[in-house]
């Protein structure tokens, strides 16, 4: 499996001169998977029902609400920390930093170090030309490299099917 991205023309400013490149990004082909699909998916790999699944999520959600509404991290292992970031204006004398003066800024997660390993070592693929760009767009090289990777595709999904037979 690969990570899909798309090729996107985008502005370069960090010579101190504008300049226009192409860089891969993220494609967001369909709508994320939500509680009730990553159930039905988790049940498929873990043997659990995916009605208990669906309520640990729910659950898993109020209950790391209501830790970090005390100002408690929470670690999943494996995972990572879900954490909050207060703020307030800044004040001449520490007896000023009222409670409805602070507030939090935002919630955040840190994935844990092998998680994020295992994430970057994920390959990538990139989403056939023609399938997100005008035709006008296309240029015989992209033509080219559509053909190029679907052959490549092909190719590999042929030996995939020949390993499972020798096994």
């Amino acid at each position: 499996m690969a990570v899909p991205y798309v090729v996107r023309k985008k502005a370069d400013l960090t010579s101190g001169e504008r300049k226009e490149l192409w860089y891969g990004v993220p494609k967001r082909l369909i709508d994320p998977i939500r509680n009730r699909e990553f159930a039905e998916y988790m049940e498929k790999r873990s043997g659990f029902h995916r009605g208990q699944i669906d309520g640990i999520l729910t659950e898993m959600v109020d209950a790391i609400r209501s830790l970090l509404a005390i100002g408690q991290p929470v670690t999943i292992e494996g995972l990572g920390t879900f954490h909050t970031a207060l703020t307030s204006p800044g004040f001449e004398r520490p007896e000023q930093v009222t409670p409805g003066k602070v507030s939090v800024s935002r919630v955040y997660f840190v994935a844990c170090p092998e998680f994020s390993r295992q994430v970057k070592k994920m390959k990538c693929t990139r989403i056939p030309f023609n399938l997100y760009m005008p035709e006008s767009m296309l240029t015989k090289e992209m033509k080219k490299a559509d053909r190029e990777q679907e052959l490549a595709e092909y190719n590999m999904e042929g030996s995939k099917m020949d390993e499972e037979v020798q096994e």
